[in-house]
Order: C-alpha cells, then sequence, then structure tokens
C-alpha cells in the first residue's frame, strides 16, 4: 500500500532523529497522553525511522508508560554509534546537489548505502526486535516510510503491504552509512527519513495533524516548519525539541547513554504542551 489514504481527519506523523530522538519522542508521546490528548484517536499514524518505533510504542497494547519505562531503565538494549562528518558530508552534498528531485536524491543516497560499511545485518536486527519487543502490527492504523533504493520513491509501509513489522521498521530506521541496507523480498529500503527527516509534507493527507520531529532541518537545508507551511489547508503543529530536550539529547543522535534523559526531557515538554496539542487535535 504504496500511496496515500483519502484526507482523513486526524493524522500524528513521527520523525526520525536516532536513539536519542526515539527516546525524546516516547517522551513527549506519553506526557501528551498523560495530560489528556486523545492521540489514540488519530486515523493515522506515521512513522519515520525513530518514528516507526515510536509510533508501534504508542499504539502496543502494553501502553506508552511501558516504553517510556524502557527508555529510563535501558531495558531495550542499543547500539550506540558515530555520526561520522563524511556521513553527513555524503548526505548534506548529495541532498544539496538534488533538492529539487527527491527522487533521484534516494537513489543517490541508496547507492551511497550500499556501499558504506556500517554495523553488521544480524545486530541490528537484534535490536529492532527487541526495540519493537513484538513481530505484530499493531490493530490500529500504523504506517512506516521507506525509501526503495531502486527508484528512490518514498514508500509507506503497513500491515497490507506483505512486509512484516520487524522488516519494515528496520528498513524505515536504515540510515545510509550507520546502519545497514534493509532487503523484503527483491526490495532494498533505506531510511525513509534519508530525503525528509520527518515526511511532514504528509500532513497534507490530513484536515488537522500533529508533527512530532526530533530535528527541526532536513540535510537539505530546508526546515521541518517550511515543509508543513505549504500546506495551508491542514491546521498543523509542529513539536520539535526545545532548549532542555536539545541539551538531553546531545549532539550525537546514536548515543544510546543519552536515552534516559532526552525520554525524561520530552516527558516535561509533552506535558507542556498538551494545551496546544489539543487545541489543534479536537
Amino acid at each position: 500500500m504504496d500511496e496515500l489514504m483519502p484526507t482523513k481527519q486526524r493524522g500524528l506523523i513521527l520523525g526520525g532523529g536516532g536513539v536519542t530522538g526515539l527516546a525524546w519522542e516516547i517522551g513527549v508521546l506519553h506526557g501528551l497522553l498523560g495530560a489528556g490528548v486523545p492521540l489514540l484517536e488519530a486515523d493515522e499514524v506515521i512513522g519515520t525511522s525513530a518514528g516507526a518505533f515510536a509510533g508501534a510504542a504508542l499504539l502496543d497494547p502494553r501502553g506508552i508508560a511501558w516504553a517510556y519505562e524502557r527508555q529510563l531503565t535501558g531495558a531495550a538494549s542499543e547500539i550506540s554509534a558515530d555520526f561520522p562528518p563524511e556521513v553527513i558530508g555524503a548526505l548534506t552534498s548529495i541532498l544539496g546537489d538534488y533538492a529539487d528531485d527527491p527522487e533521484e536524491a534516494g537513489r543517490q543516497l541508496g547507492a551511497f548505502a550500499i556501499d558504506a560499511r556500517t554495523t553488521d545485518t544480524a545486530a541490528r536486527m537484534a535490536v529492532v526486535r527487541e526495540r519493537l519487543a513484538t513481530a505484530e502490527w499493531p490493530s490500529g492504523c500504523l504506517r512506516m516510510t521507506a525509501i526503495d533504493v531502486r527508484t528512490g520513491k518514498l514508500h509507506l509501509l503497513d500491515r497490507a503491504s506483505g512486509v512484516d513489522i520487524v522488516d519494515a521498521a528496520a528498513a524505515s530506521g536504515a540510515a545510509p552509512g550507520i546502519w545497514p541496507v534493509v532487503q523484503t523480498s527483491e526490495t532494498l529500503w533505506i531510511d525513509g527519513g534519508s530525503v525528509s527527516v520527518s515526511n511532514a509534507q504528509l500532513a497534507s493527507a490530513f484536515a488537522r495533524c500533529l508533527v512530532i520531529s526530533p530535528m527541526t532541518m532536513n540535510f537539505s537545508g530546508a526546515s521541518v516548519q517550511s515543509q508543513l507551511d505549504a500546506f495551508a489547508a491542514t491546521r498543523s503543529l509542529l513539536i520539535t525539541p526545545d532548549p532542555a530536550s536539545s541539551e538531553a539529547i546531545g549532539t550525537n543522535p546514536f548515543d544510546a547513554d543519552r536515552r534516559p534523559g532526552a525520554a525524561e526531557a520530552g516527558y516535561r515538554q509533552g506535558l507542556a504542551l498538551a494545551g496546544e496539542a489539543s487545541a489543534i487535535w479536537r
């Protein structure tokens, strides 16, 4: 299922941001829900990279509080990684060169990802399984973004796609140059946030949309807010890390040791922004 569903009332878009971004997003979701924002009434939850895992946590029947506690205690093992300057340079160069052609940018990023030396695939997949702690798609409408390496096209993977949730989440989070490319059947996938960190453009499918993004800027230099501003017909709110959350997250999104602090900061921010979120959501 690659095309957007017909326009819906409420959408929740969760962006990418690495290991620390995931912890922060789970904290924000926990805070918003705890303050009474009915996020589970979303017609669709669309997750990109870290946001794919956050969306799965939100819709997990064990509840977001369970996922939040795992971030605080480090119950789910993670692989810490660096974000090398050469990877950042490749991303910014490719996205700068193909800013007006996202599919070509996706193909170029895919070629870079295939050639890159990354973490062992088996080790990465073990982390994905432990993060999800389930092999079943949730009952709610969860969709995970990923980019087809061959075509550069952004896809929305869900329970109807014929891809299991572990592979879909791994594909959505396969950051070029950091984590290995993911193969399902005949398709190779890279991170759905490779071209657009949150895919905020997907907000156009909803009358009202809440976008939670650990990152404020795309590697192309365009801001997430500018993507949202392009869709005047959608009432939207973008939540990004405040100064306290930014300090807790740090400069390396793959530093697993920062998960507890990032989650706690996100929780406090979610509580503080519940009123604004409710105004958009209701």
